[in-house]
């Protein structure tokens, strides 16, 4: 029986739910207990990680993908070889095809409006977008922004939130659709689901919001909930796929670029890292490289820290 973590959720210090207002604990008893009916007692292993839960994942064995791997090369002794799309197709820059139609469904609990709209961007690859808290659903409260250095301020914005909900379902003067243009931006949105292709995961979504440094720190930290179940689901796949697409490639492409263009010398790279000559060639080649010349500026939410 899958159980969901409330404390993550309801104790994360940036989220102020409207539990006076909203039966959030109510709630939440109707999603776990529909999750383990329509999910787990179905036969999928569902995973929580933070404010994320996996609910299904189509290619949970690798059977499926690794059926249209063999397809793909030709080999048709072994088609139930799960290591031949991550070794002989990944780590070569073959087609991804044999996962792009392999998607994991997610559900969000206790997320900001922000997160939601930087995630929603991505159509390439997804398949699936329910989202009840854009229409008439009541919000569930207020998250403050990583970068917030003054909490106190926020303040008016939950009572906000709390006005709207009076308005429109206590008093019932507006409609929700109406009232919730009154809401300010970081409001929580009520659960909500989007399913991804393991392709759009790993080249668009981490890539853009973990791998390339700048992405929201709201949105790093939700989407490294969604990471951290697809590394529960099946380790040995994503960390293949991670060590291929990972944010060391930045960092690579970065380090290629100066190369090409400074025309250095092992003694400038020992420069730029204050060490002897002799202590460099001590030192993996890879490593030096990367801590030199492929040394990322900060992003701009770094810098406003």
């Amino acid at each position: 029986m899958f159980q969901i973590n409330r404390q993550v959720i309801l104790e994360h210090p940036r989220l102020k739910f409207l539990q006076d207002v909203v039966p959030i604990d109510e709630h939440m008893d109707g999603i776990e207990k529909f999750i383990n009916l329509c999910y787990v007692d179905e036969g999928w292993n569902v995973v929580q990680h933070g404010r994320v839960i996996a609910l299904r994942a189509t290619d949970e064995q690798r059977l499926s993908s690794a059926f249209k791997a063999s397809l793909y090369l030709g080999k048709y002794k072994d088609m139930a070889n799960t290591e031949r799309f991550l070794k002989s197709m990944v780590s070569a820059g073959h087609s991804y095809e044999p996962i792009r139609g392999e998607t994991i469904l997610f559900l969000f609990i206790g997320i900001g409006k922000p997160v939601y709209d930087h995630l929603v961007t991505y159509t390439v690859g997804r398949p699936t977008r329910i989202a009840g808290g854009q229409r008439a659903n009541v919000p569930w409260g207020f998250e403050l922004p990583v970068e917030a250095r003054n909490e106190e301020e926020y303040a008016e914005e939950l009572d906000r939130i709390r006005r709207v909900i009076q308005l429109a379902k206590t008093d019932r003067v507006e409609q929700m659709q109406a009232a919730r243009a009154k809401l300010p931006v970081g409001y929580i949105m009520p659960p909500f689901l989007f399913e991804f292709s393991e392709e759009a995961l790993i080249k668009h979504v981490f890539r853009q919001r973990l791998f390339e440094r700048g992405a929201q720190g709201a949105t790093v930290e939700v989407v490294s909930d969604m990471m951290e179940c697809c590394m529960q689901i099946d380790p040995q796949k994503w960390e293949v796929l991670v060590d291929y697409h990972g944010p060391h490639l930045q960092q690579w492409e970065k380090a290629m670029r100066t190369l090409r263009k400074e025309s250095y010398r092992l003694e400038d790279i020992c420069k730029l890292l204050s060490i002897s000559l002799e202590e460099a060639l001590q030192k993996d080649l890879y490593s030096l490289l990367l801590e030199s010349v492929g040394k990322l500026p900060p992003s701009m939410w770094e810098k406003q820290r």
